[in-house]
């Protein structure tokens, strides 16, 4: 299963964003060991100047009520960008 996290933003009104997600992520793979996680952005800007930044999250055996519980708290601790829209796909 794999959980999709996508947002917009304006980068220069998150300074270090990227930092502060990547510390997010290795903060949440040592809860979830199994956890693996990619961070990506569109590379184009929208008509209104902001970028579209997506978390991937593979979880592997992990519950995801515990994980989305988890990755909510720290969004809030680390300040980043909302709202964010999840979405959970599975293999076909």
């Amino acid at each position: 299963m794999n959980l999709f996290v996508y947002y917009k933003l304006l980068e220069s009104e998150h300074p270090n964003l990227r930092i502060k997600i990547q510390i997010m992520q290795s903060e949440l793979k040592s809860i979830f060991p199994t956890l693996s996680y990619d961070l990506m952005k569109r590379p184009d800007i929208d008509d209104t100047g902001r970028e579209t930044w997506m978390e991937i999250y593979s979880l592997q055996d992990i519950d995801i009520n515990a994980f989305r519980n988890e990755l909510d708290a720290r969004v809030l601790t680390a300040e980043l960008p909302v709202p964010r829209r999840n979405e959970i796909f599975i293999p076909v």
